[in-house]
């Protein structure tokens, strides 16, 4: 659960089928994106999760699954993001203008660009299929960097313990 000041945003990856429209109403694939920040401001953990819309709903199931009761929301002032007062949670949504307000969403921001950086250049881009997998991994590598000594243990334990997969499951 993302505790403290979370910043919350949408994030559009892989490549577009058509015309490539930017924003929102492209036909890449929407990515809710939750990262909480400590008391000075700087990132601390990060949640990313592939969605079919963003609808209202959507994003206070999103809220509510990952984000700890009692932090403070910070958004931009899309209309699905109102919901999240109606619903409870502490929400302070701002107008976000990219080309005046640098600072606003300024570390989600540049956390979502890191991870279309490691996709396209790690991955030469993304199966649209495994998207979810791969998001996952650049989220446990984040919240883990800290901690570098621990990721092989907790990788091996991972392996060891987690469900297998052939190759024949990937695939299909």
């Amino acid at each position: 659960m993302l505790p403290g000041l979370v910043e919350v945003d949408e994030a559009y990856f892989g490549a577009s089928e058509s015309g490539g429209k930017r924003g929102r109403g492209n036909d890449k694939s929407k990515v809710l994106v939750g990262l909480s920040l400590n008391e000075w401001g700087k990132p601390q953990y990060v949640k990313m999760e592939v969605v079919d819309d963003l609808k209202s709903d959507t994003i206070v199931t999103f809220a509510e699954l990952n984000i700890q009761a009692g932090s403070t929301i910070s958004s931009d002032a899309y209309s699905s993001y109102r919901q999240l007062k109606k619903e409870g949670l502490d929400h302070e949504p701002k107008a976000f203008n990219p080309k005046t307000d640098k600072e606003h969403l300024k570390w989600l921001h540049t956390i979502v660009s890191n991870a279309k950086a490691m996709s396209d250049g790690t991955f030469h881009g993304l199966d649209q299929k495994h998207l979810p997998l791969y998001l996952a991994e650049f989220c446990y590598r984040f919240n883990r960097r800290f901690n570098p000594n621990e990721i092989f243990n907790r990788l091996l334990f991972s392996c060891l313990t987690g469900e297998k997969i052939v190759y024949a499951e990937l695939k299909a």
